[in-house]
């Protein structure tokens, strides 16, 4: 049984979007106050992330980070969590469940950290060591149920490690959460490096897809419950 229909998930998003954007700019007001120290010095973050990219002739004694950067990305990673946590609210529980002040409860923010840390670990090992893209998407394919429980946090449930979900509905998930926002990106980079369009059009489409990945799984997350409440 299929319980995520792409093309409907993908229509109730931009749906969702055009009744609730007035809100989704309220929520969104505060936590990006919040990372514009850090994106103030994004110049001197891709300078830094450069020295161990490209071969550089600096001293690893010599690197320094940027003055304030750990109290910063701090500032902007709960800017990050917060705004993922209203946004997710928003969809379950509707506009009243939000307002322009972040959330800030100890637990969410930890269990977001956790579970992000844990996701990225695992998804990340096969290309750290092994360079291997195709064990990085298959990891990620086994994974992504599990991402269904930024949800659970956002909404103060339980977590939950195993979902009734077909295979169908496990490819379709992944599909609209892993596999169409990677090649999102590659086609806006590509137009980008082939057209000489500025490069603040691929900013734009990253915060597009960011907010548009917030919104899919929290639907796909409200179906998949109900699927199996149903049953």
């Amino acid at each position: 049984m299929n319980q995520l229909p792409v093309n409907k998930i993908i229509f109730a998003s931009f749906a969702f979007v055009l009744m609730n954007w007035r809100k989704i700019v309220e929520i969104s007001i505060l936590p990006l106050l919040l990372s514009l120290p850090l994106l103030t010095l994004s110049a001197e973050i891709i300078d830094f992330l450069n020295i161990f990219t490209e071969k550089s002739a600096v001293k690893t004694e010599d690197i320094q980070l940027p003055s304030g950067i750990v109290a910063y990305a701090l500032l902007s990673l709960c800017g990050h969590i917060s705004l993922s946590i209203n946004m997710y609210r928003l969809v379950i529980f509707g506009a009243d469940s939000v307002s322009w002040m972040p959330i800030f409860k100890l637990r969410q923010i930890v269990g977001f950290l956790g579970l992000t840390f844990f996701i990225n670990l695992v998804t990340g090992l096969p290309l750290l060591f092994a360079d291997l893209m195709w064990i990085h998407l298959a990891v990620s394919f086994f994974l992504v149920p599990i991402s269904l429980n930024f949800i659970n946090i956002a909404t103060d449930q339980s977590l939950k490690f195993k979902w009734e979900i077909s295979v169908i509905t496990q490819v379709n998930l992944f599909f609209l959460q892993i596999l169409l926002p990677l090649l999102s990106a590659m086609a806006i980079n590509f137009l980008i490096s082939s057209t000489g369009l500025p490069d603040i059009i691929s900013w734009i489409v990253k915060v597009i897809v960011f907010y548009w990945t917030l919104i899919n799984l929290a639907l796909c997350y409200q179906l998949i419950t109900q699927s199996n409440t149903s049953k």
